[in-house]
């Protein structure tokens, strides 16, 4: 069909590579996108977009989600979860300091960042 050099088939052959890698990396950060990101997961309460804050719902929202939460990794937010699975969901923002690693100190850090609505 078509009668191509070894040269050109090889450059083919590179820009076809280079072309599925960008589209492998661009479907991998559209999927990370909605992974990470649970809009049901977060309360929006300002009405000026360039004063928005979002609230992460600490009732509804995965490990990546708290995770975003100034001071909080992984163990923590896990610690979060399994505390939330076995307690049932959070009564109220202060609840938080039940949580094994969340002090005064951090619980003062975050509650402003967080809801249970």
């Amino acid at each position: 069909m078509f009668d191509l050099e070894k040269r050109e088939k090889s450059i083919l052959l590179v820009l076809l590579i280079i072309l599925l890698i960008g589209l492998a990396f661009t479907l991998y950060q559209k999927r990370a996108v909605h992974v990470d990101v649970k809009s049901d997961g977060f309360t929006d309460y300002a009405e000026d977009p360039s004063s928005r804050t979002l609230k992460i719902n600490i009732n509804e929202s995965d490990a990546a989600g708290l995770m975003e939460l100034k001071g909080v990794g992984r163990i923590l937010a896990e610690r979060i979860i399994e505390y939330r699975s076995t307690n049932g969901n959070f009564r109220s923002v202060e609840e938080l300091k039940k949580v094994k690693g969340v002090g005064q100190k951090l619980y003062e850090k975050i509650k402003d960042g967080v809801s249970i609505d």
